[in-house]
């Protein structure tokens, strides 16, 4: 979807070789991304405007771990297009045929799998200036349900709804300068909320006593309760000896836990959120070693190995291009 020869305030494509900058681009969503599978990232952001709407594509190359928090005065609804691999939404399973609920309560957390596109809708109830639309949107919300998660809807009336924002998206990705007319945009805002509220009316209730998506849901904390702790001592690389003695659990419980939820084993994992840090920090830091010994890597041979490994290039060649 690239615009061709016509430019416009209300389309935006972005192409990202940098999951901060990617998260950056949903700046309603106060998102912070971590890359958990190893390779060079290549994602994008294509932001299509029109009224109290806004369509958000994501691509994805690489699995993310999503933390984040809509503005509580928006809606944000994901519509999947494609998700290959293992994938969880606030603990539930993320899947083709569930509608991604990312707005609500308590914020959310999503992973994200290597083969990710979803079409994001971002609805602004207040800039809605038509009143059949605001009522229509009214309806909605409550179905929405008050916290981030994924409801499981009609797949017939998904898949329709799916057509009906390519065909949206692909019209004014050729000629961005449509949302520029008032009536266009005011049909593409209408397309999207009415499109929305057909596939909610087909909503299936999820069995929420499920013994499966319960399981996951306790993984999902377990999980959950690492990351903050890793996060919390940059200076201490902590072991999966460790984590079982500070949570009370045993070897098999945690690699269970984390290779049911995020699909990778517990060092692994904190290995991970670890070299994201160092990424980050890499941006400000005065030298390399600085930075890796903060975060526990003292074998700078092996450092470099994993950093390359995860991001596709060598620590020292993102500490010089920040610098330059």
């Amino acid at each position: 979807m690239q615009p061709v020869n016509q430019t416009s305030s209300a389309v935006e494509i972005h192409c990202c070789r940098n999951i901060d900058e990617q998260a950056m681009l949903l700046d309603a969503w106060n998102q912070s991304y971590c890359q958990i599978s190893r390779g060079a990232f290549d994602g994008s952001v294509s932001s299509f405007s029109a009224g109290g709407v806004r369509v958000l594509v994501e691509r994805l190359n690489r699995t993310v771990y999503q933390r984040g928090q809509v503005a509580l005065s928006r809606l944000a609804v994901g519509v999947p297009f494609q998700l290959e691999g293992h994938a969880l939404l606030c603990g539930q399973t993320s899947h083709r045929d569930g509608l991604h609920v990312f707005s609500g309560d308590g914020g959310f957390e999503f992973l994200s799998p290597d083969k990710h596109v979803v079409v994001n809708l971002e609805i602004e109830p207040g800039a809605i200036a038509n009143e059949l639309v605001r009522v229509q949107l009214e309806d909605i919300a409550p179905l929405l349900g008050a916290r981030p998660g994924v409801l499981n809807v009609d797949p017939a009336r998904l898949q329709g709804f799916r057509e009906v924002l390519k065909h949206l998206l692909d019209a004014v990705a050729a000629t961005p300068t449509l949302l520029d007319n008032a009536g266009v945009a005011a049909s593409f805002e209408k397309s999207v909320i009415f499109g929305l509220a057909e596939v909610l009316q087909g909503m299936r209730d999820a069995d929420p006593h499920g013994q499966l998506e319960a399981r996951t849901a306790r993984n999902w904390q377990l999980v959950r309760g690492v990351r903050e702790m890793v996060e919390e001592s940059p200076d201490c690389p902590l072991s999966v000896a460790e984590l079982c003695a500070r949570f009370r659990a045993s070897r098999r419980t945690l690699q269970y836990a984390f290779e049911d939820t995020v699909g990778v084993s517990p060092s692994a994992y904190i290995r991970a959120v670890r070299l994201d840090h160092v990424r980050r920090e890499l941006r400000s830091a005065g030298s390399v070693t600085e930075v890796a010994t903060r975060w526990g890597f003292w074998h700078f041979g092996n450092f470099s190995n994993e950093y390359r490994g995860q991001f596709g290039e060598l620590p020292r060649e993102t500490w010089r291009r920040s610098r330059s």
